[in-house]
């Protein structure tokens, strides 16, 4: 499958989003590219792998027995020697998981394979509309915005793409954001 097309109404709301998202970063940390790019203007540091079981916790030494934060996965990709780029926006949620992902790099000692850009809450409308994790290999885009209620609740349409050409595009578009 080259393409995956996923829309979910609010009035409906289901796992789909999370359950493709989880298998997604799985599949990253098993298989790392050079780069991963987060583009959200809204982001929070929402469950994304659910490890209450502990049988994941082979992917990574740091993990116990629990359901893991996005945070937890950039931090897991910054120690494979992933270079992870994020652009966000400027609110308390968004500062409060930057907060927690560059210090918990900084301990790692990843800290220079994290990138960062926040913009002001009235500068980020420049991201209102691009929303999109990019690996090296796939890319996920669309109308959520990588949050709890992005990935859970709300109305969505997101298109995953593994056709490399669009993968590419998509990344060379991206990393305009960090020049």
């Amino acid at each position: 499958m080259k393409q995956r097309v996923i829309h979910r109404l609010a009035e409906r709301p289901n796992r789909e989003i999370a359950e493709a998202l989880e298998s997604l970063v799985i599949a990253e940390l098993v298989h790392p590219g050079n780069r991963f790019i987060v583009v959200s203007p809204w982001i929070s540091d929402f469950p994304i792998i659910d490890n209450r079981s502990g049988s994941l916790s082979g992917l990574d030494g740091a993990w116990g027995a629990t359901r893991l934060r996005f945070s937890d996965f950039l931090r897991s990709l910054l120690r494979r020697g992933v270079a992870v780029y994020l652009a966000c926006g400027d609110d308390a949620a968004a500062r409060d998981f930057v907060r927690r992902l560059e210090n918990g790099a900084q301990q790692d000692g990843t800290g220079t394979s994290l990138s960062v850009r926040v913009s002001p809450l009235d500068m980020a409308r420049v991201l209102e509309h691009e929303k999109a994790l990019i690996a090296d290999t796939w890319a996920l885009h669309g109308s959520m915005n990588l949050t709890y209620r992005g990935v859970e609740v709300n109305g969505e349409l997101v298109t995953i793409s593994a056709e490399a050409s669009h993968v590419a595009e998509l990344r060379t578009t991206m990393m305009d954001l960090f020049r």
